[in-house]
């Protein structure tokens, strides 16, 4: 009988356990929005909002658009690439799996272009 108990009393423990409560609230997610493969995904925003731009590195170096030129708030690289700014010179290496949700105060706030590989 005791035996029966314990095995009932398992059983029930690892259910409860493997299966969520109906009324459980997932936990919020901290990590980036996705970003298609081989691109990196700037905003003008912090938190990744506001208007977005999709670079993919098979385009080669590229201005940023006018809304993200000196104001990239946050981005996501599914790709390395390289940061520039003109004048005065400065790069920023990022690598695939790269991303900052508050990204202005870095080069973000100066940043003039992207170009694929590394810098």
């Amino acid at each position: 009988m005791k035996l029966r108990s314990w095995a009932a009393t398992a059983v029930l423990s690892v259910t409860a356990v493997l299966l969520p409560a109906a009324n459980a609230v997932a936990a919020p997610t901290d990590g980036p929005p996705g970003c298609p493969g081989g691109s990196v995904c700037f905003w003008n925003g912090v938190d990744f909002r506001g208007y977005g731009w999709e670079w993919t590195a098979g385009s080669g170096y590229r201005d940023l658009p006018s809304e993200l030129h000196d104001n990239v708030g946050s981005f996501v690289a599914d790709t390395d690439a390289c940061f520039i700014n003109w004048n005065p010179k400065e790069t920023r290496q990022v690598r695939s799996g790269d991303w900052r949700r508050s990204y202005e105060d870095d080069i973000g706030g100066r940043i003039d272009g992207v170009n694929g590989g590394n810098c």
